[in-house]
């Protein structure tokens, strides 16, 4: 197996921006180090826009009556405001679950008629892809744990082919993520990706600190 790489996102809430980071160093290891960073942060309050229940509501005034008109600039007319209610998790939808592919490398035959160029993915050319084109986990991920309060390391696992595609993916998530369709983002966002082609498959791990 080859290396993983940890992301470094930020959320900034007030003006919808984010930035996109890679730490180093971060190749040759099999497991998720404890310090990787915070990927994403999902604001409890930034949700879909559609307001769950028990949400407080806020009403102002109703129509004019005699002795009290209507006041134009709408403090006194019939809108409100719902305030959304934080997504209450269980244990359960904390609980960290795989679920997608088998990204096992494949069988592999040894050349015996000469020189052979094929190999791995490097480091460093794994590093120069995931900083280029990893923005779409990112969104997953954010996505994914989007009103919650949710602190997890996401894992995502993915097979590399000799041409550079990858053609297999699975991710290990909080269940209550796993359930709101990060699988399927997250497998659409590696699809797109484009590694070198070096001839030789590849196995690449991707922790993605959620806090």
């Amino acid at each position: 197996m080859r290396g993983f790489v940890g992301l470094v996102i930020g959320v900034a809430v007030g003006a919808g921006a984010m930035y996109l980071g890679l730490r180093q160093p971060w190749a040759g290891r099999a497991s998720v180090p404890a310090d990787a960073g915070v990927i994403a942060a999902a604001p409890p309050d930034a949700g879909s826009g559609k307001p769950p229940k028990g949400g407080k509501k806020r009403h102002h005034g109703g129509a004019a009556s005699p002795g009290h008109p209507a006041d134009p600039g709408g403090s006194d007319g019939d809108t409100e405001d719902t305030e959304p209610a934080p997504i209450v998790l269980t244990a359960a939808d904390r609980a960290l679950e795989w679920r997608g592919d088998d990204v096992a490398l494949p069988a592999q035959t040894i050349n015996m008629g000469g020189a052979n160029d094929a190999r791995a993915l490097e480091d460093g050319e794994i590093q120069l892809t995931i900083n280029g084109q990893g923005s779409g986990v990112r969104d997953c991920v954010v996505q994914g744990a989007m009103g919650t309060d949710l602190h997890a390391t996401i894992t995502v696992k993915m097979l590399v082919d000799g041409a550079g595609r990858v053609t297999r993916s699975r991710v290990q998530a909080p269940h209550y993520m796993q359930d709101k369709g990060l699988p399927a983002c997250s497998k659409k966002a590696v699809g797109s990706m484009h590694f070198p082609a070096t001839g030789v498959p590849t196995v690449v791990t991707l922790p993605v600190n959620l806090g």
